[in-house]
């Protein structure tokens, strides 16, 4: 059984280890969506019930309701020669795929 998870690239920085070897941090990250208001309607009233669907799209279109989520998923450390093995070197907005299988972890292009 596997896990998938959908992840843009949202930081990428270096860094030096303890040892004085430089390191490449990236952060992926997911973006959800939160839950919008709330509203409960009358069933019995025909104005209501027209109005509703209305207010709620107003609602979600502020930005105080609209606001997503960023959830971290994975930190990877690569040493300078690792970074510079990579064919394709990630850039901050990519979105990748990250595969959990068993005890391996996969990260590939999205696409």
């Amino acid at each position: 059984m596997e896990v998938k998870i959908r992840a843009t690239l949202i930081s990428k920085s270096m860094l030096t280890d303890p040892f004085g070897e430089k390191l490449i941090k990236l952060e992926f990250a997911e973006e959800r969506e939160l839950p919008g208001p709330i509203i409960v309607q009358d069933g019995s009233n025909p104005l209501a019930r027209d109005i509703v669907p209305i207010v709620s799209q107003v609602l979600r279109s502020l930005p105080m309701f609209g606001r997503r989520a960023v959830m971290h998923r994975l930190v990877l450390f690569l040493t300078e020669d690792e970074w510079d093995r990579l064919p394709e070197k990630p850039d901050i907005g990519d979105e990748v795929l990250i595969v959990v299988k068993g005890r391996e972890v996969e990260v590939r292009k999205s696409g």
